[in-house]
């Protein structure tokens, strides 16, 4: 399955049970995973993906809470935070949950993670 089929199934049983987007926000593959029994596919890209789908929908999401959003599973470094808050919007779901203190570590502690390893190779690290 691709991405956006992924996302098209996982939007419609979310629509169809909507306690399925806290899921999709605490478990993000396991809920993906349960829905279309799809596996090896970017969480990040179907999260974001199914979240577009969903906002065109409109569906009252307030309920969401974005506190619990396992950012163990998600690359932060692909997230679109315009898109996100956007479909929040849409959704009416409070973006003011959403830890984006941690979100702003896990990007600096990756990319520094990789600056210092690239310095260690070049200075025989390696």
């Amino acid at each position: 399955m691709d991405i956006q089929t992924i996302a098209v199934t996982v939007a419609e049983a979310v629509q169809a049970a909507p306690e399925r987007a806290q899921e999709l926000i605490a478990h993000p593959r396991e809920a993906v995973e349960a829905i279309t029994g799809a596996g090896g596919f970017d969480v990040t890209e179907v999260v974001q993906a199914t979240l577009a789908r969903l906002a065109e929908t409109g569906m009252d999401l307030s309920f969401v809470d974005l506190s619990q959003l396992d950012l163990a599973e998600i690359d932060v470094s692909k997230l679109d935070i315009a898109q996100l808050q956007g479909a929040a919007d849409a959704l009416h779901v409070d973006m003011s949950k959403l830890d984006m203190g941690a979100i702003a570590s896990k990007l600096l502690g990756g990319g520094l993670g990789g600056l210092f390893g690239g310095l260690g190779g070049l200075f025989g690290g390696r």
